[in-house]
């Protein structure tokens, strides 16, 4: 075959998508596929399922099995240091290396920015947990991620326990809510069916084995306190400013550590904004801002910021895809424009 085509894999804990790209920068396949976190399910087994959607992406671009791909690029969830991200790669290849000439590994959380922006810039997720990446010319720095025991602020999971925390503590008088807890507190019993109040802990204290299921406790945020917020519940917009903070805390946190040409492009430092907490920004916004307001000279040194966010046909693995070409030496166009679009900017003074 006279072409050149590279895949790209955005692999989360429990779904994975992967396409394959040709020269051109046009997407020739896709197919989704499990979850790729090697920690749940082992290494072996990981690459095994990448195998398995590789082949099935080949077969529906008409692509020969044993035709060899340029590259391909691994976004995985899990995958947060070089040491696994080298044995992925390596792993892939000495196991299938007729697959690709290259492998990549890098984390999940690099691929969307590099679907959404050309240059690099910053990426925060805020779905069940959150997480926030700086990425510039091969440069990586991270603030957060490092799960709901140490971190995930301004996640769903962590809104969640907030508010949790808050009715508990109000009930008990430990510490009184600066707001009526009604509203939330009838919410829980609702949602997570509960006789009285002692109920709640066979879900934040699981036994025989079982594990916490944090989506389930996060998806309260939609079902308690998105709606009560919808309602002008005082307490569910407190506690949605509350998590604006600490979200734009999770970037100002990263200013000192970011080159200033990043800085000062046009349009400032951009955020790509990934997650469904990210859906709630109106309620967001006033404590994202007061979260992310410059403090000291080194922060102050940001002047601008535009917020994007990716378009509902944009591919994550698209920016796996793109990465890995590039590190083998080769590119292809990528069309940002139909890849991102900008909701917010604000300028500092």
């Amino acid at each position: 075959m006279s072409e050149y085509f590279f895949a790209g894999c955005e692999g989360g804990a429990s779904h994975s998508v992967m396409i394959i790209v040709n020269q051109h920068g046009s997407i020739v396949a896709e197919t989704e596929g499990e979850g790729t976190n090697h920690w749940l399910i082992g290494m072996e087994e990981c690459v095994r399922r990448i195998y398995n959607m590789l082949c099935q992406c080949k077969l529906v671009a008409g692509i020969p099995e044993s035709f060899p791909l340029i590259s391909l690029g691994l976004s995985l969830s899990g995958a947060d240091d070089i040491i696994k991200q080298t044995e992925v790669s390596d792993l892939f290849l000495k196991t299938y290396p007729n697959c690709a000439k290259y492998c990549f590994t890098c984390n999940d959380t690099l691929s969307p920015l590099l679907t959404a922006v050309k240059d690099g810039g910053v990426v925060i997720i805020a779905g069940t947990g959150s997480n926030c990446l700086f990425y510039n010319n091969g440069k990586i720095i991270n603030c957060g991620g490092w799960g709901h025991l140490l971190g995930d602020k301004g996640g769903a999971h962590w809104l969640v326990l907030k508010s949790l925390r808050t009715i508990y503590e109000d009930m008990d008088g430990f510490k009184r809510s600066l707001h009526s807890t009604d509203y939330l507190k009838q919410a829980m019993f609702d949602y997570f069916k509960m006789n009285d109040k002692y109920c709640i802990l066979p879900h934040l204290y699981p036994k025989d084995g079982k594990t916490i299921d944090k989506k389930m406790i996060a998806k309260f945020c939609v079902e308690g306190i998105l709606k009560g917020a919808v309602d002008g519940d005082l307490l569910c917009l407190h506690l949605f400013k509350l998590a604006g903070v600490q979200l734009g805390k999770h970037i100002k946190a990263l200013i000192p550590k970011i080159n200033l040409e990043m800085l000062h492009t046009e349009g400032g430092l951009k955020v790509l904004c990934i997650g469904s907490v990210w859906k709630s920004w109106e309620y967001l916004k006033e404590g994202f801002l007061i979260g992310l307001t410059p403090l000291t000279d080194e922060e102050k040194q940001l002047k601008e910021i535009t917020l994007v966010k990716l378009k509902p046909d944009a591919k994550a693995s698209h920016g796996a895809c793109l990465w890995a070409a590039n590190k083998a030496g080769f590119n292809f166009p990528m069309d940002y424009e139909k890849m991102s679009f900008v909701f917010f900017n604000y300028k500092y003074i």
